[in-house]
This record gives C-alpha cells, structure tokens and sequence, in this order.
C-alpha cells in the first residue's frame, strides 16, 4: 500500500449536470401529487363517523320516548310522568330539527335543554 493518494472525481453523479435525472425527479414529483390529491378527495374517517351522528341521535331520542313513556307506566307516577314526557319530546323535537337541517345539535344546545329539564 501506498501513500499516494489521488482525488475521485464525483463530478459525473452530480444530479444538476444530467438532465435526464432533472426530468426523472419531476416525472416522480408530479406522480406524487396526483397520488396524493387523489386520496385527500375520498372521505376521510371524521367525515364518515359524522355521519353517522345523525340515525344514532334520532335513535336515542325514539328510545328516550319509548323508555321514559314505559318507566311511567311501570311506576305509575302520575306527577313526573308528564314532566319526563315532556323532557323526551323535547329531545326528540330537537333531534329532528337538527335532522332535518342536516346538523348535529351543539353540545351547547343539549346543555340547554338539560337545564331547561332540570327546572
């Protein structure tokens, strides 16, 4: 071995003197962003879980009805009966406006009607 060194010339690799690999880089560029924006187009897992706010909500205030209206009738209590109905056709009506607008109700919105039940 030998103490003579000699420098490499690494000037052949370098990607700014070959425009084929100018080329290359932006043929790989723009198939990137067609892959990308193709996938941001198809909904994501929020927007497919948001849907299904709507059936569960009008669900749950048809069962509200159901359970409130069958717990009176197995207590027979005559003095909460009309209050607890009352409670359930509010949750309903507003489960069905929300519905019909296409909107969720607002967590402010049920903190309302819940504190319109408790009075």
């Amino acid at each position: 071995m030998t103490d003579d060194w000699e420098p490499v010339d690494l000037s052949p690799l370098d990607p700014a003197r070959r425009g084929d690999w100018t080329a290359l880089v932006e043929a790989t560029r723009r198939a990137m962003a067609a892959a990308v924006g193709a996938r941001v187009l198809g909904p994501g897992p929020l927007e497919i879980m948001s849907g299904w706010a709507r059936p569960i909500l009008a669900a749950a205030a048809v069962l509200l009805a159901i359970l409130g209206g069958a717990e009176a009738m197995l207590h027979r209590s005559v003095s909460s009966a009309p209050a607890r109905l009352g409670d359930a056709r509010r949750l309903a009506l507003l489960s069905e406006a929300s519905v019909a607008h296409g909107r969720v109700p607002s967590g402010a919105e049920l903190r309302t009607l819940l504190r319109e039940q408790a009075r």
